[in-house]
């Protein structure tokens, strides 16, 4: 319990500390310089990212970062144990990252606004039309060089088998070209449990990247089913294919 109330006191806490910044990020945007802003938006959700962790009592042991690319051209894929893995990723690839969240975040006040302005894009999974826009808006975020991040399982698997990866979630690698940063989240899902955060010690695996322009039509094909086997191996207790 007492974590919880830490977490969740730091949370609440930065959010509203965050207003500060407001006005360097209308600075950055009225004078078109957005290399700056994503430098300093990487550096705030990283802040962001490290403090939640620290309050909730969350250590990382990290392999594989030196697998990371310079190239901004970076779409990372990983599983998806539990509610803790986008600040484990956010604290630790060295990289801004921005990832598709269901619509209804966009409308929680303050986080919703930064989740914005670090390029987060929101889907309407009930509206197939609008779905494919969000998809296309963020092949043009990895091509303009702006990480997104992917969870192809397109839910929390909360320690159990991992999941299957859904049709057509890789479409956003696959069409805009990216270097894949293949990822295995292991542990994350120990960290809460009906409501309740207990600290514990979380292993982030990165793998060798694949670069989609390197595929065949063939391989690209077989992309969700060579990412699955590698995360999955990437895991202590692997789902049975």
């Amino acid at each position: 319990m007492f974590r919880t109330l830490v977490l969740n006191s730091a949370f609440g806490l930065y959010l509203v500390y965050s207003l500060v910044y407001i006005p360097v990020v209308l600075y950055f945007y009225i004078l078109n310089k957005q290399h700056e802003l994503d430098r300093f938006m990487g550096s705030m959700a990283k802040t962001w990212a490290r403090l939640l962790l620290w309050a909730a009592g969350v250590k990382v042991e990290l392999t594989g970062i030196e697998h990371i690319p310079q190239d901004n051209t970076i779409c990372f894929i990983s599983n998806h144990q539990g509610e803790f893995d986008i600040p484990i990723i956010m604290a630790h690839v060295g990289k801004p990252v921005a990832f598709i969240a269901k619509k209804e975040l966009a409308w929680i006040p303050i986080m919703g606004f930064w989740m914005k302005v670090i390029r987060c894009i929101f889907i309407d999974r009930s509206n197939n039309r609008k779905s494919v826009k969000t998809i296309q808006k963020g092949v043009e975020q990895i091509k303009k060089g702006h990480p997104m991040l992917i969870f192809p399982e397109g839910t929390r698997s909360r320690g159990g088998p991992m999941k299957p990866f859904k049709a057509g979630s890789l479409k956003l690698a696959i069409r805009s070209n990216a270097i894949i940063v293949p990822m295995s989240i292991d542990g994350s899902y120990t960290l809460r449990k009906k409501g309740i955060v207990t600290p514990g010690t979380v292993r982030l695996a990165i793998h060798p990247t694949i670069d989609v322009k390197e595929l065949t039509a063939e391989e690209k094909k077989e992309l969700a089913s060579r990412l699955y086997t590698l995360i999955n191996s990437g895991l202590k207790n692997p789902s049975i294919a």
